[in-house]
């Protein structure tokens, strides 16, 4: 009997104990769960708050320097075509891409455009950002020759818009095997790229890190190197020194806001080009959870290249600054004027009906 309750009661404590730990466990695994789905929702409001600003900087900023370049005569210049082109490509990667692109990750990247748009949207993200990067190499050679020959013929407007076409035409080229292997996967849903092998996609993967990112930035890099270097030489030269130095101090400006605008481009875009390439050669979905939260972020990086462009035209150009308020003056003076003009009929409109009851007060009073 002794025996008996003794095995009981360690019975029944050891069922206590277990339920203990089995609610426990459970109550850990609730707060778990609740912190994860915390954590997931301030990141989704995070990132839409980002991709709300991007989009407003960035389509009000290109606008505005697209405006500026177009109606102002002096500012048609070569370089300036250039930053028009690259404005343009930034407006393109803005206005286009990133309404589409938010309801897809939304949608845990469930695809609701139908075939065509999944051949056309994202090879057109990529098409964007090879213009951007042969126009940032483009103006970075027209600088190198303008300043190292300034002798030799130089590149005139119209052969600067034709280049421009060139650069459209070219940044095809490196998206047409992208637009052949995209397509609807069957079971995901999901716009997926399709390629017959997985060498075939790696290869695809290194050709677009060389050929977007080492290659036009090593020869920016190189182009800009030497141009510091020429300035250097021509400011101990003796010879009109007064009129190099202005020369000089105008070509620095504009070189340091090119660097600048080449510097945000490389910084912007190295992160989605190694996400990449770690989702290809290093297995990155199972090593890491969390791996296409991250591809989302480094996309708002990318996106968040098109809107700090105007924003460093603005700072490191005094051309832009003085323009950009010009127009914005502009822009609220005629608001001003039309709700003056709006104020000045509504007066004239009490007016007129005061006048209209005045006189049928005066004609019923001689009547009467």
């Amino acid at each position: 009997m002794t025996g008996s309750t003794s095995t009981d009661l360690f019975s029944n404590l050891t069922r206590t104990t277990t339920g203990a730990f089995i609610s426990s466990s459970s109550h850990n695994n609730l707060t778990q769960e609740s912190t994860e789905s915390n954590v997931h929702v301030y990141m989704k409001s995070l990132k839409l708050i980002l991709y709300a600003i991007i989009f407003l900087v960035s389509a009000i900023g290109n606008i505005l320097v697209c405006i500026i370049i177009i109606k102002k005569r002096r500012m048609k210049t070569v370089t300036n075509y250039f930053i028009l082109n690259l404005a343009l490509a930034d407006l393109t990667l803005t206005l286009i891409c990133i309404p589409f692109d938010i309801p897809v990750q939304e949608m845990d990247y469930i695809w609701p455009y139908g075939s065509f748009m999944c051949n056309i949207l994202y090879p057109l993200q990529t098409m964007s950002l090879f213009a951007s990067v042969f126009t940032l190499t483009a103006v970075s050679l027209t600088r190198y020759w303008a300043i190292l020959h300034p002798l030799r013929r130089q590149l005139s407007t119209t052969n600067a818009k034709w280049l421009i076409v060139v650069i459209w035409l070219l940044s095809i080229v490196p998206v047409s095997p992208y637009i052949s292997v995209l397509g609807i996967g069957e079971t995901t849903g999901s716009c997926d790229e399709n390629w017959s092998d997985d060498r075939s996609r790696k290869i695809y993967t290194v050709s677009l890190f060389i050929a977007q990112y080492i290659v036009p930035l090593s020869m920016i890099g190189i182009a800009y190197v030497s141009i510091g270097r020429e300035l250097g030489k021509k400011k101990s030269t003796p010879e009109n020194k007064f009129l190099q130095n202005a020369q000089n101090v105008e070509a620095s400006k504009v070189i340091h806001m090119l660097v600048a605008v080449t510097i945000l481009f490389a910084v912007c875009v190295l992160p989605t080009n190694i996400m990449w390439l770690w989702l290809d050669f290093g297995n990155a979905e199972e090593q890491f959870s969390y791996f296409w939260e991250l591809v989302a972020f480094c996309n708002i990086l990318t996106f968040a290249n098109s809107a700090a462009n105007p924003v460093c035209y603005s700072i490191t150009n005094a051309n832009y600054r003085k323009e950009i308020k010009i127009l914005l003056k502009a822009c609220f003076t005629k608001q001003d004027e039309r709700s003056l003009r709006s104020d000045d009929m509504r007066m004239l409109e009490t007016s007129k009906h005061l006048n209209s009851r005045r006189g049928l007060t005066e004609y019923t009073s001689v009547k009467e």
